[in-house]
């Protein structure tokens, strides 16, 4: 009779995931969908993840903080933004306050995506939602597993961070006996993800949901452990009043809301003495490899992401986005780090005015140039000095 109820209960928990507040696709991209390098910035995080693809791209070495830069990096490995796969690792430190003094650690940084059904037979799908959901194994947390075998040392220390499923995969890995038996996972910090193998996962978890995030919720525990799965939850409120799907893809970027957790996603604070929330990752992305996780596979596959455009012809892209209505001026001074860097002073001065040149400008300038040469087509009684002074002029307004 017992497991009749619980079957019941369980397939109540699926029918309410799947139809009551359904799977949700990324708002935005900045990556089209016929694989062309060119940027679309359509929201404020779409920017933020953006700007740390090009960071990747460049291999340069950031400080993570707080846990929306955490939940930043998670996001990278959806294919909206890269194509390289769901799964990163990142070499870095990891430093913190406890009771006896500070601490200083090598670490990697383990980062996973969450569902995205638009990428064919990868296995980020609503099939390993319900797996995780009732914490059972799925090629997701088998191919997470691959690729820690296949670019961490045994006995290295682990941090594990994700996204919705990858939140959820995350978990299933520090439970799992090999990794615990293998590697030392210090950290994991998921982000609107519900709770899983909440009695056998290693090191210290910390899971962050918005108030308005139903996704928190949505595991086995919420029938068999409901307690946890509703205390376990850090909250914090961003303001999207009871809806899901945008609190779900947007609040976890936001350092206004998250901006009050380290990166391994304990608050700020002090107990007894001890400073709590003060972790923070240096992290070298000239070391990050992407993985994918195909259906069918014993292995997983390890890509890069190259880079793709200099510093201007992203800013560049980015005042298009502006110009557009994508994001706001305010935004894209904020959250802009693209610096031109040039040893000739005449070729900074250039990208310079190309930066805060608008739409207009540009348009006008297209616009005479093409009038020139009608003109000189035209004109086929001109003289030979004449051309050459349409040339010149024609040179001249194009530079």
């Amino acid at each position: 009779m017992r497991k009749s109820i619980l079957r019941t209960l369980a397939a109540a928990l699926v029918a309410s995931t799947v139809l009551v507040n359904p799977m949700v696709a990324e708002a935005g991209s900045i990556l089209p969908a016929d694989g062309d390098t060119n940027y679309i910035l359509h929201t404020e995080t779409d920017f933020k993840i953006m700007d740390m693809v090009y960071k990747i791209q460049n291999g340069e070495t950031v400080s993570v903080e707080n846990a929306a830069q955490m939940a930043t990096l998670t996001k990278v490995g959806y294919a909206d933004y890269q194509t390289a796969g769901p799964i990163s690792i990142t070499e870095g430190r990891m430093t913190y306050n406890t009771y006896w003094g500070s601490e200083d650690k090598e670490v990697y940084v383990v980062a996973l995506s969450g569902t995205e059904t638009i990428v064919e037979n990868q296995t980020t799908t609503v099939k390993e939602d319900l797996l995780s959901g009732f914490e059972l194994s799925n090629e997701y947390v088998v191919n997470v597993k691959n690729a820690i075998i296949d670019r961490i040392p045994a006995g290295s220390n682990i941090i594990l961070a994700g996204h919705s499923l990858g939140g959820m995969v995350a978990q299933q890995v520090a439970a799992d006996k090999y990794i615990k038996d293998n590697y030392e996972v210090l950290n994991t910090v998921t982000f609107g993800s519900p709770l899983i193998k909440g009695f056998t996962r290693e090191g210290m978890v910390k899971r962050l949901g918005d108030t308005s995030d139903k996704n928190t919720f949505y595991s086995i525990s919420s029938v068999l452990n409901i307690v946890w799965q509703y205390a376990g939850v850090n909250h914090e409120d961003g303001g999207y009043n009871g809806d899901s799907s945008t609190a779900h893809c947007d609040s976890y970027l936001r350092e206004d809301v998250w901006g009050n957790y380290d990166c391994a996603g304990e608050k700020r604070g002090s107990i007894c003495g001890i400073e709590t929330g003060s972790r923070m990752l240096t992290l070298n992305f000239a070391t990050t490899s992407f993985y994918t996780s195909l259906y069918g596979t014993t292995s997983v596959v390890r890509s890069s992401v190259l880079p793709k455009k200099t510093p201007a012809e992203c800013y560049d892209l980015a005042k298009n986005a502006v110009s557009d209505g994508y994001i706001s001026e305010d935004v894209l001074n904020k959250f802009t780090t693209f610096v031109q860097i040039n040893d000739d002073a005449s070729a900074e001065t250039e990208a310079s005015e190309t930066m805060i040149s608008n739409t207009e400008f540009v348009e006008a300038d297209t616009t005479e140039v093409d009038s020139i040469e009608e003109d000189n087509l035209a004109d086929d009684a001109s003289n030979e000095v004449q051309d050459e002074t349409a040339v010149v002029e024609t040179e001249a307004i194009v530079e």
